[in-house]
């Protein structure tokens, strides 16, 4: 069974092994997750959820993973942010997901952010904001097939690269 669940010591192995994944692929936003490796990861995401130790500037977000229980594989991890400053308004939005470099193209981000909407609405989010960089179709599809519709597309500069952000909006 695919599903979302909550961050786990039992998906943590292969969580690693998707953060291994990434060693050489060449991105602009680099690792999409975070180093198991680096401190108590779980632990971490724990206070994220409940707003605690957060740096400054920084919101609280719940993490969800999607796993696939037959094959025990973390399949992808989708962050809830609990609300937006002035820079996510710009940048990130409500939601942010990353899907397993090994399980791109088989339709779990579509699945992954279907899953996840139900706990944003839960959060109190009602008009649920997501972005992406404009030369990211894939991510754009994800968003589109959720029933998200392009509000605009605003220049960033993210990292000092130039970019341009495509934002989504839904209301839940």
């Amino acid at each position: 069974m695919i599903r979302l669940i909550e961050p786990c010591e039992g998906y943590l192995a292969s969580y690693t092994e998707a953060f291994d994944e990434y060693e050489g692929f060449h991105r602009r936003a680099g690792n999409p997750f975070s180093d198991p490796r680096e401190g108590d990861l779980l632990a971490h995401l724990d206070d994220m959820r409940h707003a605690r130790n957060l740096p400054k500037g920084w919101v609280g977000a719940t993490t969800l993973w999607l796993v696939d229980d037959e094959k025990q594989r973390f399949l992808g991890q989708i962050d809830i942010r609990h609300e937006l400053t002035e820079s996510l308004l710009r940048y990130g939005g409500h939601i942010g997901y990353a899907i397993r470099l090994g399980e791109w193209n088989k339709g779990y981000g579509t699945l992954m952010l279907r899953l996840a909407l139900p706990c944003a609405k839960e959060l109190g989010i009602t008009r649920c904001l997501i972005t992406c960089d404009d030369d990211n179709p894939g991510s754009a599809r994800v968003m589109e097939k959720n029933g998200f519709v392009l509000g605009d597309k605003v220049p960033n500069v993210i990292d000092g690269q130039a970019i341009v952000t495509r934002r989504y909006w839904k209301s839940l």
